[in-house]
């Protein structure tokens, strides 16, 4: 049940009517929440209906973390919630390269973000941060809360708990800021993300012999805006959906491509992912202070290479997240030796483009289907031949919408969503319909999956 096609907006609003429904009963908002879960998880496969199993077991480990002060017993159980998670992130990950295709079709939903998500709250239960709940739905409530697991943004369940238990209420201004979030992601996604891979970026990558320099570079752009589109619009719609529940998921997008240097741009893209990078794996690396540049440098290197294997076995991947750390430890020693970066205009624009075109660089090994792919697109902008015979006007048209639409500033947005506040909730709801169908018609063939679902 991808959240961009019609099915999922029915299903979404059978859940929030049963939801809202409930009143100040927060069993039966857990109940309703839980079986929500359970029910999105079916639709993909039946075997998911076995994810319960590694959910119970996260929270009777809690249950314990929560009761018992012996340092090796909660060692323990926190090597057990990290067996069963990361076992269960390896075996998805694995179960294609061991079987080729042949049982694939089993689990066409990948569970790295509910293994993420999970991990946050036994993590954090083991360092003091959180308290444990001693409520089963309400657990099972939030660590399968359906509009992340698919593709994120990975909340911290500790956190999600937290919001699950305060008295829900929908205002006027969350109700039309999660409509317009819905609104904005379809658009992000079918007439922005689908557009350009189906019409530039999917056919320069299969075949980059049949392009000049000029398309194939177009088509790098392309790819980097159809990728943020993409996921962004997912990250809207996840959004919108959880504020229609009361609930606020973590931001994941900032304008990434503004961002002046390679630190910058983590803290832009994907944040809910580099977050938790930084918080639950660079920080438990060894480091030493007597040489912080090479220590940073290590730990930095082994986060990003293991965060690019995440994304899948295999030499691109591996590659495209050790450009990434080695990008980090780039900008960490500059820093270091200059102290503070330049504050001159000119200095935060060359950092901006030269940051653009690392990330586009690094988004070829990210994107190409094998190592060879990857290095034939390298050797065709290595030529440098111009034609453009293949870059349609309405490409272009499209490509330079969408780089204005990603440089808008989010205050834009929050003026938008409290005008639209201002309109009767049966009339904002009626403009949300209105705008899915229009979007739907306009897509023509349908929505592709997204990209992040399938890691």
């Amino acid at each position: 049940m991808p959240v961009s096609t019609a099915p999922f907006f029915v299903f979404l609003i059978a859940v929030c009517l049963l939801y809202w429904s409930t009143g100040t009963s927060r069993r039966l908002r857990f109940a309703v929440l839980a079986a929500a879960n359970l029910f999105f998880l079916a639709h993909f496969s039946l075997v998911y209906l076995a994810l319960p199993l590694a959910t119970t077991a996260d929270f009777l480990v809690g249950l314990g973390l929560g009761r018992l002060t012996k340092k090796a017993t909660r060692q323990a159980l926190l090597a057990i919630s990290l067996a069963v998670n990361l076992g269960l992130l390896a075996s998805i990950k694995f179960l294609p390269l061991l079987t080729g295709s042949r049982f694939v079709w089993l689990l066409p939903l990948s569970l790295s973000f509910y293994c993420f998500q999970s991990l946050t709250y036994t993590i954090d239960l083991y360092l003091g941060e959180i308290e444990c709940t001693k409520s089963y739905p309400a657990y099972l409530a939030s660590a399968l809360f359906f509009p992340s697991i698919t593709a994120g943004p990975i909340p911290r369940t500790g956190k999600l708990l937290g919001q699950l238990s305060q008295p829900f209420r929908l205002s006027a201004e969350d109700g039309a800021r999660a409509l317009l979030l819905i609104a904005t992601g379809l658009t992000k996604k079918l007439l922005i993300a689908d557009y350009l891979a189906n019409n530039l970026v999917g056919r320069v990558f299969d075949t980059p012999a049949l392009y000049s320099s000029a398309e194939i570079l177009v088509a790098v752009y392309g790819y980097a805006l159809q990728l943020f589109f993409d996921f962004s619009g997912y990250t809207d719609i996840a959004m919108g959906a959880a504020l229609l529940l009361g609930i606020r998921l973590p931001e994941n997008f900032r304008r990434p491509y503004l961002a002046v240097n390679v630190g910058d741009f983590w803290k832009r893209w994907h944040i809910s992912f580099s977050n938790w990078l930084f918080f639950y794996l660079f920080d438990f690396l060894p480091k030493s202070r007597k040489r912080p540049m090479l220590s940073y440098g290590y730990a930095v290197l082994v986060t990003m290479v293991l965060g690019g294997l995440w994304h899948g076995i295999s030499w691109n991947f591996l590659i495209w997240g050790a450009l990434h750390g080695l990008g980090l430890g780039v900008v960490f020693a500059w820093k270091r030796r200059r102290m503070i970066p330049s504050p001159h205009w000119w200095a935060k624009l060359l950092g901006g483009l030269l940051t653009f075109h690392f990330v586009c660089l690094t988004w070829i090994f990210f994107r190409a289907s094998s190592l060879q792919s990857a290095l034939a697109m390298l050797r065709g902008l290595g030529a440098l031949s111009w034609s453009a015979e293949n870059l349609t006007p309405l490409v272009i048209t499209v490509l330079v919408l969408a780089a204005i639409f990603h440089c808008l500033p989010s205050r834009w947005f929050d003026v938008t969503a409290n005008a639209a506040a201002q309109a009767p909730f049966w009339a904002q709801g009626a403009a949300m319909a209105a705008v899915i169908l229009l979007l739907q018609t306009l897509a023509g063939r349908g929505s592709a999956p997204f990209v992040y679902g399938n890691f």
